[in-house]
C-alpha cells in the first residue's frame, strides 16, 4: 500500500522517493529537492532515531531556529529544514508551530510513545488529508489520490460536499468530497494515539485589534513584507516569480529584485484579445530589469484543458483561473523550481471590488419590494445614470441579508439553495452557518473572515498548489507570511477599504514601487474566458456529453436540464467541471 501511495504523489516530488517501515507505522515520501540537495532525504529521523518525519513545504526561518536549537545542545546531521522541524518538536512540543515561519504539512511519528503528530500551516498553502481505513489503519497523505491508492477506504461521495461545491465552486476547506475522509483544516494540528484522533486549532485569525495610523501601518508593512520576501527566496535551486501585472505580484517582484544581484525570472500569461494583462506585466519587468518570460495562449484547446484540470484536482473545482495557473506553472517549470506569487494580497488587504459594495451597504436597510423598484429603475436608466446600477447592486445585497457576513457569502454563491435543491432533487444541503464568525468580529471584518478562513484555503491556495505541484513547481506566498498576515489582520478595516478605495495601506506602503501604468488600473481576476469558450463550437461536445441522460452528472443531479449547462455563465461552467471530474475519476453514481 505504501508504494502505491508514494507512486500517486510522484508529481509532487519527482527527484527522490523514500519509504520506512517502523514498528506501528509505515512512512513514504516523494521529494522535490529545494534545500539541502544531498542530505535531505525523507522519511527522516532525528539523531536518536526516536522521531521520524515526512514533511512537505518550507520553514523559511529554519536557520535561525537551528542556531537556537544548537545553543540548547541539539545535534544535526543535515542542513535541511526538515531536521529542524523534528528537533523543534522535541524541544517545544506543539509550541514549535508558533515559531515556524513557513508553509507546511507534516506527519511525525514518535516511536517511543507510538503517537502520530501532524500539522498544517496557517492558511492551508500545503494540503493534508486523513482517514480511518479498514483493519484499524490510519492514513495521512498530501493528496486524496494517495489515500485512495492504499485501497483501504471506500469511494462514496459526500452529498453535503457536492452541495457545498455547487454553492461555492469548490469544496470548502473543512470538508472533502468523500465520505469518511477528512482534511486537516489550516492552522490545526492532529494527534493520533491508540486509535484515538484529536484535531484542534493552534492559531486563529484576529481582526482589527489595533489602533494605528495609515502612515504607521504602511511603514510596518514595508518592513515586514521585505523580510518575508527575503526569507522566501532561500533555496538551493532556481527561484522566480509569477507576474500578472497586478499590485500584489508587482510588489513581490519589486522587493525580490531589490534583494537580488541577478535579474529575477518572471512569468506571465495572456489569452490574446480575450484576457490580456501582458502589457502591465511587461511594464513591471521593464522597470526592474527582470528576465521576463511570457506565454500568450491565444486560442488554446479549451476542452482538452478543461479535462486536464479535472484530472489534476482530486475534488471538483470550478475556479476558471485554474487553467492559466496550470499553464503558467508548466511554462515556468522549464526555467525554475520555485516561484513567489502575490497570493493572499487581496484577502489580507481588501483587494476585491465586492468589499466596496459591502462597505457601502453597511448603513442600508431596505425591504425587497423597494429594491425591486430600484432595480427596475436602474435597468431603465442604466445608459444615462451608471451609478444607479451600482446602487441597485448594493441595495440588493442589503435587501436580502442583514449581516455583512451573509452579504459576502451571498456574493460568493454560484448556485443558490433553491436551484441546488432542484438540481439534486433533495432538500438537505450543506450548512453555511458553520463559517459564521464569532460575535466579536464586526463590520467589514466579517466579510474578511470568510475570505481568509474559507475562500483563501478552499479556492485560491488549492488552485495554486494543485496546478503548480502537478508540474513539480513549488509556489510561495510572502503576503501569507505569519508576520505579514498577523499585521494585516490586526489593522482596522478602514485602513484597507474606505470611500471606494481598496488596499489603502498597501498603496501607502508600496505605490512608489509600481510603474505608472498599473497604479490606478482596474482589478482583473486571473481567469479564463469561459463565456467565450462555452459559446464556441469546441466546447459543445463536452456540454452535450455532460447533459446526456446517461451521464454521471445527470445521475448525480437528476434535476439537471440541458439549459443549465448552456447558459454560458459561471454556474454552467461549475456544472460542467463537476461532470468532467466525475468522468475523470470514474466515480460511481
Amino acid at each position: 500500500a505504501m508504494a502505491s501511495m508514494v507512486d500517486a504523489l510522484v508529481h509532487r516530488g519527482p527527484d527522490e522517493r523514500g519509504e520506512a517501515a517502523l514498528p506501528g507505522c509505515a512512512m513514504g515520501h516523494a521529494r522535490l529537492r529545494i534545500l539541502d540537495l544531498s542530505t535531505g532525504q525523507q522519511p527522516m529521523a532525528d539523531v536518536a532515531h526516536r522521531y521520524w518525519i515526512v514533511f512537505n513545504g518550507e520553514i523559511y526561518n529554519f536557520r535561525e531556529l537551528r542556531d537556537e536549537l544548537e545553543r540548547k545542545g541539539r545535534a544535526f546531521r543535515t542542513s535541511s529544514d526538515t531536521e529542524v522541524v523534528i528537533n523543534a518538536y522535541d524541544e517545544w512540543g506543539r509550541g514549535c508551530l508558533d515559531r515556524f515561519r513557513g508553509m507546511f504539512a507534516f506527519a511525525l511519528w514518535d516511536t517511543q510513545s507510538k503517537t502520530l503528530f501532524a500539522a498544517r500551516d496557517l492558511f492551508g498553502e500545503k494540503p493534508l488529508y486523513y482517514a480511518a481505513g479498514r483493519g484499524g489503519a490510519f492514513l495521512v497523505a498530501s493528496e486524496l489520490r494517495a489515500l485512495l491508492a492504499a485501497r483501504l477506504t471506500d469511494r462514496t461521495l459526500d452529498l453535503q460536499s457536492v452541495d457545498a461545491y455547487l454553492a461555492l465552486g469548490y469544496v470548502p476547506p473543512e470538508r472533502t468530497i468523500w465520505e469518511g475522509v477528512g482534511t486537516l483544516p489550516p492552522a490545526h494540528a492532529l494527534t493520533w494515539r491508540d486509535g484515538r484522533v484529536d484535531v484542534a486549532p493552534y492559531w486563529q485569525p484576529s481582526f482589527g485589534r489595533r489602533s494605528i495610523t495609515l502612515p504607521e501601518a504602511a511603514e510596518e508593512l514595508r518592513a515586514a513584507t521585505a523580510r518575508a520576501v527575503k526569507r522566501q527566496m532561500i533555496a538551493d535551486v532556481p527561484v522566480g516569480a509569477f507576474l500578472s501585472g497586478g499590485l500584489d505580484s508587482s510588489t513581490v517582484v519589486a522587493l525580490m529584485q531589490q534583494q537580488s544581484v541577478h535579474p529575477v525570472k518572471t512569468f506571465s500569461v495572456g489569452f490574446g484579445t480575450m484576457i490580456n494583462e501582458l502589457p502591465y506585466a511587461r511594464a513591471v519587468a521593464r522597470r526592474y530589469g527582470t528576465e521576463h518570460h511570457e506565454i500568450d495562449l491565444g486560442e488554446i484547446d479549451a476542452p482538452a484543458m478543461a479535462r486536464r484540470v479535472a484530472e489534476v484536482y482530486d475534488e471538483p473545482f470550478a475556479d476558471t483561473s485554474s487553467i492559466p495557473t496550470f499553464l503558467v506553472a508548466q511554462y515556468a517549470r522549464r526555467y525554475v523550481t520555485v516561484v513567489l506569487s502575490g497570493d493572499g494580497g487581496d484577502e489580507m488587504f481588501g483587494g476585491y471590488s465586492r468589499y466596496v459594495a459591502l462597505q457601502r451597504s453597511q448603513a442600508i436597510r431596505m425591504a425587497t419590494p423597494q429594491w425591486l423598484l430600484l432595480r427596475a429603475g436602474s435597468r431603465l436608466l442604466r445608459d444615462r445614470w451608471g451609478r444607479l446600477a451600482e446602487r441597485s447592486q448594493i441595495a440588493g445585497i442589503a435587501a436580502r441579508a442583514n449581516d455583512l457576513w451573509e452579504r459576502n457569502l451571498m456574493m460568493h454563491t454560484v448556485i443558490a439553495a433553491p436551484e441546488r435543491r432542484r438540481l439534486r432533487g433533495a432538500a438537505n444541503g450543506y450548512d453555511a452557518g458553520a463559517y459564521e464568525p464569532s460575535a466579536d468580529v464586526s463590520g467589514l471584518d466579517r466579510a474578511f473572515d470568510f475570505d481568509v478562513r474559507v475562500y483563501l484555503a478552499g479556492d485560491i491556495l488549492t488552485k495554486v498548489d494543485r496546478a503548480a505541484m502537478a508540474n513539480s513547481l513549488e509556489t510561495r506566498a510572502p503576503f501569507l507570511d505569519r508576520d505579514v498576515a498577523e499585521l494585516a489582520l490586526s489593522l482596522p478595516a478602514t485602513l484597507k477599504v474606505s470611500d471606494g478605495e481598496r488596499k489603502r495601506v498597501m498603496r501607502a506602503a508600496f505605490e512608489e514601487l509600481w510603474p505608472e501604468e498599473i497604479r490606478d488600473r482596474p482589478k482583473h481576476g486571473f481567469g479564463s474566458p469561459v463565456a467565450q469558450w462555452l459559446r464556441g463550437p469546441a466546447m459543445r461536445a463536452l456540454v452535450d456529453d455532460a447533459a446526456a441522460p446517461s451521464s454521471r452528472l445527470r445521475r448525480l443531479l437528476p434535476g439537471l436540464s440541458a439549459a443549465d449547462l448552456q447558459r454560458g455563465n459561471y454556474a454552467s461552467w461549475t456544472l460542467l467541471m463537476l461532470g468532467l471530474w466525475l468522468d475523470a475519476h470514474e466515480v460511481t453514481v
